[in-house]
């Protein structure tokens, strides 16, 4: 279970972690050695699509271009869509707002390799991977790292979840308030006819 208390860092990208992730949980055919390697948006659309690859699938895949090389523009392209994608899949499939999250700009990632741009992208797609039908897989094989680095992993979903659980927790909160202020109207209401029956009888 991931503590709500908001962590206090901000994530930097890992690539080693990753690329652990990559092979050993979400089997990936695109080669991922390097930071750069992760910018054009490739192997992050092909890790969403075995996250849910019936919301991601093959025709939103191929809207990722694969051969960007070293086109800024076409990599940033690829990050919007990812994005977006990312946003679209967490309103419409997991009834969830990204509020409290400091949104990653695709123009530093894709134009130069920003390192903690590219970590916010990352743990958005942590953050889907542990909240889909098959969390607990992806849940498990954290789980199965290493102590360092399942707790570089976890303290980045704790700070992207943190907005989710904050959000929860507000609409909870306006509708108790909501649920207070009828009753104590409807008191009010009532209130206003025992006076009105008591004039009467009087």
């Amino acid at each position: 279970m991931i503590n709500p208390q908001k962590p206090k860092k901000s994530f930097l990208v890992n690539h080693r972690i990753f690329f652990f992730l990559q092979i050993q949980t979400f089997n990936v055919d695109t080669p991922c050695q390097t930071v750069e390697d992760l910018t054009n948006g490739v192997v992050m659309a092909q890790v969403l699509q075995k996250i849910d690859p019936a919301y991601f699938d093959e025709n939103w895949l191929n809207r990722i271009k694969t051969e960007v090389g070293d086109n800024w523009r076409l990599k940033i392209s690829n990050l919007k869509k990812i994005l977006k994608g990312i946003l679209d899949y967490n309103h419409e499939i997991l009834g969830q707002q990204i509020n409290d999250f400091t949104l990653p700009d695709v123009n530093l990632i894709g134009e130069h390799s920003d390192a903690a741009e590219l970590g916010r992208m990352l743990q958005l797609i942590l953050g889907c991977a542990v909240n889909c039908e098959q969390k607990q897989e992806y849940i498990q094989a954290i789980m199965m790292m290493e102590e360092s680095v399942q707790h570089v992993v976890m303290t980045a979903i704790q700070e992207v979840c943190w907005s989710f659980v904050l959000k929860k927790t507000t609409e909870e909160l306006n509708e108790a308030l909501s649920a207070k202020e009828e009753i104590a109207q409807r008191c009010h209401e009532l209130d206003m006819q025992v006076v009105t029956c008591t004039v009467d009888i009087f």
